[in-house]
């Protein structure tokens, strides 16, 4: 299948989730989402007249414009958001859509990221006050509940359906029991039920029935009930929340001790935008605040570039196969081995300039993916210096092992996936040796991930196995290496322009074998 093709295939097939998800924060004939279902129709049809009757190039490349800008829009505006570049993405909101209809579905969804954040103010400036309509009451709500503004979460005015109105009842059922109206908080928990058996038994319902209920059981000092509620973990449930459940039933049972225990524990699981609440408890208890690790929210600007250089250099290799002929972008930079009639095929160039080339598009597509996730986390945990550092680990590691464990072999290597896997490993190196709750879980998904990544290198041909075990192998060595030295700023960057140099060296060299080789080619 011709890459244009698969790219579009991919955009049809996200662009559905997308209209989805955005028609459920705007009505389905508003912009948002019409722009959004437009571009994914767009690439449907480009799909199939490529079986068809092909179109021409310049319609081909609009197709594919118009499915990146619309389809990828809401889910660039949701990343941005996520790392609390709100004015950010106010501006890209207000390039993508012109009318108040799209203005005003943007900011419910980069609202509806201020809440999983647990960041009340932001929520609020992103619904001006002239936005009356049920359906941003249902933000309001939680937004007020998060500020424990009790009489204005039940002065709004809520939607009479969908799932989302369980979000704004549940806050309500919190208000009630935040000034002690316990009886009323029932009523209203048997009214949500109700409705709820009524209007399908949705997800969002269920679990908002069930912290009502352990909000309500917690308030009264049941502690054996809300327990109980919570033996199952509840998908979706914060997990600072749950705690803060459990530590509420322990005080207003009179269990100061496990209450304490139970509110330092929510502490450090909350957000930062709620942690001020639960200090203020725990210096009523007369506790120091327990230690945290407070996450930088900026955006990653070296993963971020190192994304656009990867793919600036599949677009020079698209070029240099056009130019000279198919796969000869492979030759000009991938690790070759055993590889006969290649000049210079064994120098130790390869070993890093092989990341810069690609097999297809989905190819460098799922490696920018995965990079752009784990680069980012591991960019702000420590230094760009020691991303581009533990990349090199990884790629270089990538090819050596597979030297010797397929040394007899004949193939080029190419992608990235080894670097990408250095970064996982130096990301797993540091999460490893962390006693943080949150670290312990990202280590978790990170094994889980590294498991699934094997099982993918075994089933299907021509992916490297050896290139991805020895890119975690050098991620994990470059990781134990720096924590073992001082923590120091002038070393961060000491390896980044070692790991930066190494990269240009490479490149540079690949460059020059394509000037003197590639007129005999």
């Amino acid at each position: 299948m011709p890459q244009d093709v698969l790219l579009m295939v991919i955009l049809a097939v996200v662009g559905i989730y997308s209209t989805r998800w955005s028609a459920r924060l705007a009505p389905l004939t508003s912009e948002m989402p019409l722009k959004t279902g437009a571009a994914t129709l767009l690439c449907g049809f480009g799909v199939v007249a490529a079986f068809t009757t092909p179109l021409p190039l310049t319609a081909r490349v609009s197709i594919i414009v118009l499915g990146v800008v619309f389809v990828a829009g809401p889910l660039l505006l949701v990343g941005v958001a996520r790392a609390d570049q709100y004015r950010l993405a106010r501006l890209l909101a207000s390039l993508l859509y012109w009318t108040d209809d799209g203005q005003t579905g943007s900011r419910r969804i980069l609202a509806q990221v201020a809440l999983q954040k647990a960041d009340a103010d932001e929520v609020l400036a992103l619904l001006p006050d002239d936005l009356k309509d049920a359906d941003a009451n249902v933000l309001r709500a939680q937004a007020y509940a998060l500020q424990e503004r009790w009489e204005e979460v039940l002065g709004l005015e809520l939607p009479g359906s969908g799932d989302n109105t369980f979000l704004a009842l549940a806050a309500q059922i919190q208000a009630l029991i935040g000034l002690g109206r316990l009886d009323d908080a029932g009523d209203l928990l048997g009214t949500m039920r109700d409705r709820w058996q009524q209007q399908g038994q949705g997800p969002l319902g269920y679990r908002s029935i069930q912290l009502s209920q352990a909000r309500l059981d917690a308030a009264r000092g049941n502690v054996g009930m809300v327990r109980e509620q919570f033996q199952q973990p509840l998908p979706g449930a914060p997990t600072y929340q749950v705690a803060a459940i459990l530590a509420d039933a322990a005080a207003n049972a009179g269990q100061h001790d496990a209450a304490l225990k139970l509110y330092q524990q929510t502490y450090t699981l909350a957000p930062e935008a709620q942690r001020d609440r639960y200090a203020r408890i725990l210096e009523r208890y007369g506790q120091p605040l327990p230690e945290v690790e407070r996450a930088a929210t900026r955006l990653s600007i070296a993963t971020l570039s190192f994304v656009a250089v990867l793919v600036a250099a599949y677009g020079v290799q698209l070029l240099i196969d056009q130019r000279y002929g198919p796969r000869v972008g492979s030759i000009v930079a991938g690790f070759l081995l055993n590889v006969p009639g290649v000049p210079q095929a064994d120098d130790s160039w390869r070993y890093i300039s092989y990341a810069f080339v690609h097999g297809n598009l989905l190819h460098i597509g799922f490696n920018c993916w995965v990079l752009y996730d784990i680069g980012q986390l591991y960019e702000r945990r420590r230094h760009w210096g020691n991303l581009l550092m533990s990349f090199v680990f990884g790629t270089g590691m990538g090819a050596y092992l597979t030297v010797v464990a397929q040394g007899n072999d004949q193939l080029v290597l190419v992608g990235a996936s080894g670097g990408v896997l250095g970064v996982a490993g130096a990301l797993l190196a540091d999460t490893w040796r962390s006693n943080l709750p949150h670290d312990r879980h990202l280590t978790r998904a990170l094994l889980q991930w590294v498991a699934i990544i094997v099982i993918f290198s075994l089933a299907i041909p021509n992916v490297s196995l050896w290139g991805h075990v020895g890119g975690l192998i050098g991620g994990l060595l470059w990781g134990f290496v720096r924590q073992g030295l001082p923590n120091s700023r002038r070393l961060d960057l000491m390896a980044g322009g070692i790991g930066f140099g190494v990269m240009v060296y490479a490149v540079v060299q690949a460059g020059r074998w394509l000037v003197v080789h590639g007129p005999q080619i």
